[in-house]
């Protein structure tokens, strides 16, 4: 966790170091915070919510949840969630054996995956919120490599089980139709113009 320094600037609400990493390539200055909200490892919906309004609801919790630094901060939050052949919502992986189901279950067929985005102004408005969707196929991948993926320890606390970037570096067979960004955890094309448009990109927001 980091100490917040900058009056008016951007606090990122997540502590996964996948989004800061896209923030930080895009140039956007932040500081970053653990949210007071901690999502539910296997979201469910609400009634006849969707899976795009479930992460939607889920970001703007974590953004909320931030309320002690939003009188003179930006907040940022989203939340990520995949979606099965089948229709289920896929969270975040509790065991070594629920990531294996869900890795297995995306193997040779596609998956869609979605992050929910909230963006609060200081003093608490909402500038953005929305939830943008990524089509994910998934090619040949071998038992033996599941195995030693889910050996490695590095399906814990990542939406499906898996990283995109990571997972594709590692010769895995995955394409993606839309924003790469959207699957690893921040919709870069479609929030940099809004941070930008707040001043938040190079510098911070006066």
């Amino acid at each position: 966790m980091c100490d917040v320094t900058r009056q008016g600037g951007l606090i990122l609400a997540s502590r996964s170091p996948r989004r800061a990493q896209l923030l930080r390539e895009a140039g956007v200055v932040f500081d970053q915070l653990s949210p007071g909200f901690d999502d539910p490892p296997e979201p469910e919906r609400v009634g006849g919510e969707s899976a795009e309004g479930l992460a939607a609801r889920l970001a703007m919790a974590k953004a909320e949840s931030m309320n002690e630094h939003g009188s003179d901060h930006w907040i940022l939050a989203s939340d990520t969630l995949c979606v099965g052949c089948g229709g289920e919502v896929l969270g975040t992986p509790v065991s070594r054996e629920r990531a294996g189901a869900m890795l297995r279950g995306f193997v040779g067929a596609e998956h869609r995956v979605m992050t929910g985005v909230a963006l609060l102004e200081p003093g608490g408005g909402v500038r953005a919120g929305f939830t943008d969707v990524s089509m994910v196929r998934w090619g040949a991948v071998s038992e033996g490599e599941i195995e030693a993926y889910l050996d490695s320890g590095q399906w814990s606390d990542k939406a499906g089980g898996y990283n995109l970037f990571d997972r594709q570096a590692a010769g895995w067979a995955i394409e993606v139709e839309g924003d790469p960004g959207t699957v690893v955890g921040l919709p870069m094309r479609r929030l940099l113009p809004v941070l930008a448009a707040c001043g938040l990109v190079g510098e911070r927001c006066g």
